[in-house]
């Protein structure tokens, strides 16, 4: 699925009136659109009754077109809680009603939300700034009694399309029905956890339009790894599936390199080599029997030291990727090491937690990898990596990602969080499933060694980080579901991957 900005949804608009399909037309398409979900979902909760909640724009010209199709087989109620539609196209589409009851008194139409099941929130649309007034919050108070459900049009009112802040009193919708893009907003929190189900309406914006856009944005969806991901061949050897080098783990962090090596092996990488402490390597032996193990060189609290450099660099001779980072620990000799392999790798790399640490003072040296670089921050490492807060970060998150992305054109950023961001400079793509069961340490170390695994398998990093995303937030889904979201472990994701790729093969 295609997101686009507010401001890209305008240009778009713009484009598609200009080669012939008019506003007019748009909004005909949109209205007819909505109608149809709005039939769908009315049939199959027993509702004979739908309320239409319009402010003065262009969303209430979408609600009346559908209001008067759905007229011809429900009974309709229009609220004008705004007043009468300012915008020229939305008044014609007013005038053009018939066969429902228009309210317009703030009383009557309170009255009328408390009287019925089925919302529809057409009041703000994706242009939202501001507050919402109290009485359009009373209004939402109501409607979301257990007993009712609304259904919002383009974008629940008070949320921001652009970065998915909400307005006190946004209402949390049971499903967003979207025209011609899905909004950026929609898929950030906390706006996502307003929009429930998001269904998209085709309105005719051309293909030529779309291709003009400045920076593309997706969705990852289950379509897209189904594309990306490559089949298993039925005659494969281990060194066909790549051979993978994690450089992780110290001896107080052992388990980042347990569950990081782990899940590189889940994902079907055909050789993978622990290049640690040599208690974290022993420990390994005992988890993933599957891996080999180089015992490095490390100081007394059992983190790496330069001494190590000529091994690791003659293991990652024969590598295909290198996992860098996860419990490595923060030392001067881990980040002078960590800055004498990044220039002399020919390989891909996925640089994580400490390796990312590593580089904050010295970044410029991700100008010098030969080989593409995914960087896995979570908020606080990329406010490091950007010197910025982690509240500029969270504020903003595509341009976050988008800024570091765009500074170095060999990097794919994966900015973790809800809505994990995976952006190269000129496109990004975003990921929405995943829940709070996951912020747990660990989590980020099963990721990292899931990108690894697949990239290992020389599947494109950038696309070996659209799987791993996915992948790990679908098995985030299943472990809390099996386990719930406070009793769940990074552990447990482990134990799904193999049901997931199982239905993939299948």
């Amino acid at each position: 699925m295609r997101l686009v900005t507010p401001l890209e949804m305008m240009k778009l608009e713009d484009m598609a009136n200009q080669s012939g399909v008019t506003y007019d037309i748009m909004m005909n398409r949109a209205g007819t659109g909505l109608a149809a979900h709005l039939a769908h979902i009315a049939n199959e909760s027993q509702q004979n009754r739908l309320l239409f909640l319009c402010g003065n724009g262009n969303n209430a010209g979408d609600c009346f077109v559908a209001a008067t199709h759905l007229a011809k087989q429900f009974e309709i109620t229009v609220c004008l809680v705004s007043g009468v539609p300012k915008t020229r196209t939305a008044y014609t589409k007013y005038k053009l009603m018939k066969h429902v009851t228009v309210l317009t008194d703030h009383a009557q139409i309170l009255e009328a939300v408390q009287s019925h099941g089925l919302i529809v929130d057409g009041i703000f649309g994706i242009g939202f700034r501001g507050e919402l007034s109290p009485q359009i919050q009373e209004l939402f108070a109501a409607a979301e009694a257990p007993d009712k459900q609304i259904i919002a049009v383009d974008i629940p009112s008070g949320g921001s399309g652009l970065i998915g802040t909400v307005a006190d009193g946004t209402p949390h919708c049971h499903i967003t029905v979207t025209f011609g893009a899905a909004k950026t907003g929609l898929f950030i929190t906390p706006l996502s956890e307003h929009c429930g189900a998001i269904l998209l309406v085709d309105i005719g914006l051309p293909e030529s339009a779309f291709d003009a856009l400045e920076y593309p944005i997706t969705h990852i969806d289950m379509d897209t790894i189904r594309t990306l991901l490559p089949a298993r061949p039925q005659n494969g050897h281990k060194g066909m599936f790549g051979k993978l080098l994690c450089v992780t783990g110290s001896r107080t962090m052992p388990g980042a390199a347990l569950l990081s090596t782990q899940a590189a092996l889940r994902c079907g990488v055909g050789l993978c080599c622990l290049a640690s402490d040599p208690d974290v390597c022993r420990m390994l032996m005992m988890y993933a029997p599957e891996a080999t193990i180089q015992p490095l060189l490390t100081d007394a609290n059992g983190m790496l030291t330069q001494n190590a450099i000529p091994e690791i660099l003659r293991i990652a001779k024969q590598a295909n990727c290198i996992l860098i980072g996860c419990g490595l620990g923060q030392s001067a000799e881990v980040q002078a090491v960590i800055q004498a392999l990044i220039p002399q790798l020919d390989c891909p790399i996925i640089l994580d937690a400490d390796g990312l640490n590593a580089i904050v003072s010295s970044i410029d040296i991700l100008r010098k990898a030969k080989s593409k670089i995914v960087l896995t921050p979570h908020p606080g490492e990329m406010a490091r990596l950007l010197h910025c807060t982690v509240e500029e970060v969270q504020k903003d998150r595509f341009t976050a990602a988008k800024r570091l992305a765009n500074r170095f054109p060999n990097t794919i950023v994966v900015l973790k969080g809800a809505g994990t961001i995976v952006a190269v400079s000129d496109h990004a793509s975003i990921n929405t499933n995943g829940n709070s069961g996951m912020s747990k340490g660990g989590s980020g170390d099963i990721l990292a060694g899931m990108i690894a695994g697949l990239a290992a398998q020389q599947i494109q990093p950038e696309h070996a980080a659209q799987i791993g995303v996915y992948l790990h937030g679908l098995a985030g889904d299943c472990a809390a579901a099996e386990f719930s979201k406070r009793a769940m472990l990074p552990s447990d994701m482990l134990q799904q991957l193999p049901v997931l790729f199982g239905e993939f093969e299948e």
